[in-house]
């Protein structure tokens, strides 16, 4: 897993997902076609599009907050959360 892809885990990991964080992370990416050793700030503005569906059924209204956080690692950071 490359710089990027550890701190959107660590991200994930900071909320109540906690350590179940690199198992939706790992499922996500590899269900989209990602690679976490070569994750760019394009497939980040990807994976949120993709966690937005998922993310709220394990967080409910913390996944907002989550999705945000994550959001600054894209190269669209103005996209709709």
């Amino acid at each position: 897993m490359n710089d990027l892809g550890a701190n959107i885990l660590a991200v994930m990991e900071n909320s109540n997902l906690g350590k179940m964080s690199v198992h939706v992370l790992n499922k996500q990416t590899r269900d989209m076609g990602i690679d976490l050793d070569n994750m760019t700030e394009k497939d980040v503005s990807t994976l949120i599009q993709q966690l937005r569906d998922i993310l709220p059924f394990f967080l409910g209204d913390e996944a907002r907050d989550v999705l945000a956080k994550i959001r600054r690692y894209s190269d669209n950071e103005m996209a709709v959360v």
